[in-house]
């Protein structure tokens, strides 16, 4: 693989984006989940900051290839939730992290290095109820949209200073699957944007 994609990612159910490392998290007050996906700068570590929640459940768990658990939690709260998970304690190997709430599911891989770094790899989020799948592998971007999405679809590729990369609009009245090339972006941070229905969903992740 010629570049290492390292993922971070922040869903909010009616809208949700992602911010630097360095900066604020920013959401709209609406009902629904928020979260902020984030590792540490060494690779020792996670740390997961959940917004608005309202008795939601959320459920997360980190497995090797094999099935093996070796962690495991279920939050159930209100407001503004901080998880911080370590990783030191992962042997060498392949790892998978995967979360659910509401309709949605977060999975990706991440490896394990003999330093005991955790490398984020690919990532994907899938909604049930607005059936559509946006993943990141193989140094490209995916989207698949089923055929029961309606009306205008707009995707945007972005630099993390919101310089606009490439911009489509199209209708999504059949299922598409649409690829977006990322092997010849250069190191660095960017954002890619999907809006379907009003609802904006924004994913960053870095090209090494």
């Amino acid at each position: 693989m010629k570049n290492l994609i390292k993922l971070s990612a922040f869903v909010l159910l009616f809208f949700f984006t992602i911010t630097s490392y360095a900066s604020s998290i920013y959401y709209l007050p609406y009902n629904g989940i928020s979260y902020f996906f984030k590792s540490s700068l060494n690779g020792k570590d996670v740390s997961l900051i959940f917004n608005d929640l309202d008795g939601e459940e959320i459920n997360f768990i980190i497995t090797n290839k094999q099935g093996d658990v070796f962690y495991e939690k279920k939050i159930i709260g209100t407001g503004r939730i901080v998880e911080d998970i370590n990783l030191k304690s992962l042997p060498e190997g392949n790892f998978i992290f995967r979360m659910s709430f509401e309709d949605k599911i977060m999975q990706r891989e991440f490896f394990v290095t003999p330093s005991k770094t955790s490398i984020m790899l690919n990532y994907s989020l899938t909604s049930n109820q607005d059936k559509f799948r946006i993943s990141v592998k193989d140094e490209a971007l995916f989207l698949l949209l089923e055929k029961n999405v309606k009306g205008f679809v707009k995707m945007r590729l972005k630099k993390e200073n919101g310089e606009i990369l490439y911009t489509n609009k199209f209708l999504a009245e059949a299922k598409k699957l649409k690829k977006y090339e990322l092997n010849q972006l250069p190191a660095g941070v960017y954002v890619a944007e999907l809006e379907i229905g009003g609802k904006l969903y924004s994913d960053s992740f870095s090209i090494l």
